[in-house]
Order: C-alpha cells, then structure tokens, then sequence
C-alpha cells in the first residue's frame, strides 16, 4: 500500500458495557469481522470533524480504512437486524494527513509519518 489509496471516515455507533462505558473489545470484533483485520483506524473522539448529523443522537466513533474495506465494512453491516455504520465521507487530503498522524502515534516511521495498520501489515 502506497498511502495513496483513497481513504473513508465511517461513523461507527457505540456500544456500551455492563459499566455504561463503550466496549472497546466488542467494537474492535465489530469492525475487523466486518472491515477484516488489520483494516481500520479509529479514535475515540471526532478530532477533525464535527460527529455527523446523520448519527440521530447516538454516540459514535470515527474509523477510517480504505475504499475497498469501507465498502465491504458497509455492505455487511447493511445485513444486521441494526446497523452499526450511520454514515461513512471520503477523506480529504488534510483529514488524510491529520490521520497519518493518529497512525504515527501507534507505529511511527522513519519518514517522520506513521503507517496505518493496513500498510503494516502489508510490510510483515
């Protein structure tokens, strides 16, 4: 992977735990089952844009992938009784780069950027 594919944000809604906190561990099963391992970014806050409208008053999470994992994320979420993907966006160039600095958080680079969990993976 080149970093040049195109990415999508999807607007993943959260589900909570016997606490009332989200579930990180059902959340991360939700989207590599749906996204496959290994395919996904996401952080706990709506850091580059504002929470879409379209979620209707529930809680989500921002998760970007690419194109190709969006679409299948999105067509097996369609097939639950209730869908957990509200809304998905193209990533723009700068929300693209405010990303790349999420992934350089969680597995920098030598060229001062980071590698998504899909680029890592492809590098072993």
């Amino acid at each position: 992977m080149t970093g040049r594919e195109p990415l999508r944000c999807l607007a993943v809604r959260n589900l909570k735990d016997a606490n009332g906190d989200i579930d990180n561990t059902e959340f991360e099963a939700f989207l590599d089952e749906v996204a496959g391992r290994h395919q996904w970014l996401s952080t706990t806050e709506w850091l580059f844009v504002e929470p879409p409208v379209e979620a209707d008053g529930f809680e989500t999470q921002p998760v970007v992938m690419p194109q190709d994992a969006a679409v299948k994320a999105i067509l097996a979420d369609l097939t639950t009784p209730e869908p957990r993907i509200l809304t998905d966006h193209m990533v723009t160039p700068a929300e693209g780069r405010k990303w790349r600095w999420v992934a350089f958080q969680i597995a920098p680079n030598a060229q001062g950027q980071g590698f998504f969990p899909w680029e890592r993976h492809a590098h072993g």
